[in-house]
């Protein structure tokens, strides 16, 4: 049985709550690395601040972006500035 296909797995939007942030952005909208699993290689993102939640867009589409997940955003030299648990 075939539940669905792997192209549809990939997405380039997600949505967190819960944030944290060591670096508080000084800007609505952060433009920074994302990752999304602990093995996973961070990826090009913009971060979009919307009141408690922010909104993650993503360059190149994210596999399998899961509910419950952690999300957590780098600078560009691998400092930790937050992240969120995944919606």
């Amino acid at each position: 049985m075939i539940v669905g296909e792997e192209h549809e797995l990939y997405r380039k939007i997600l949505y967190a709550n819960q944030i944290n942030w060591l670096v508080e952005p000084k800007e609505n909208i952060v433009s920074c690395y994302a990752k999304i699993r602990y093995r996973a290689k961070e990826a090009l993102a913009t971060v979009k601040l919307e009141k408690e939640n922010v909104k993650v867009e993503f360059v190149e589409s994210q596999r399998a972006i899961t509910p419950g997940q952690s999300v957590v955003f780098y600078d560009k030299d691998g400092i930790v500035l937050g992240g969120g648990i995944i919606q």
